[in-house]
């Protein structure tokens, strides 16, 4: 929104956020956290960004895409899409209706980074978040 440089325009990115676990090794599985599980819980919150559109805070482009989406009728219909519930976060909150998360800091991967461990961390022992959203553009964080 208020960048000089390329990213000031609407666009998109595609996503890889890297999650790395730390707990107890299980001496019977051998696992600190089964990586299925993990995925399960992660899906739960992540799903909310397949797909969605990204908006900080303030953007005047929200209310024009919100309307024109109620106008159309292009909603996240549950006969053929997975339903979502709303996430109501300090960081972030949801239209789950037409797949739109509002954040309150830009998007950069520091900050999803911050927004993804919030999202998190009471599902699973996070010990790192790396999230890329280009083959240049990338950020890690350890907690």
């Amino acid at each position: 929104m208020n960048w000089p440089r390329e990213a000031k325009h609407l666009h998109g990115h595609s996503g890889l956020l890297t999650l790395e676990l730390e707990d107890v090794v299980d001496p019977v599985t051998g696992y600190a956290y089964a990586c299925k599980d993990g995925f399960k819980k992660a899906w739960e919150v992540l799903d909310h960004f397949h797909h969605a559109t990204l908006f900080q805070e303030g953007d005047p482009l929200l209310d024009a895409v919100l309307e024109t989406y109620k106008k159309e009728g292009s909603i996240n219909d549950s006969a053929h899409c997975v339903p979502l519930k709303k996430i109501d976060h300090e960081l972030a909150w949801s239209y789950p209706e037409y797949r739109i998360i509002v954040t309150k800091k830009v998007s950069t991967c520091e900050n999803l980074c911050e927004l993804f461990y919030e999202l998190l961390k009471d599902k699973m022992p996070i010990k790192k978040i790396t999230m890329r959203s280009s083959a240049m553009n990338a950020a890690s964080k350890e907690f």
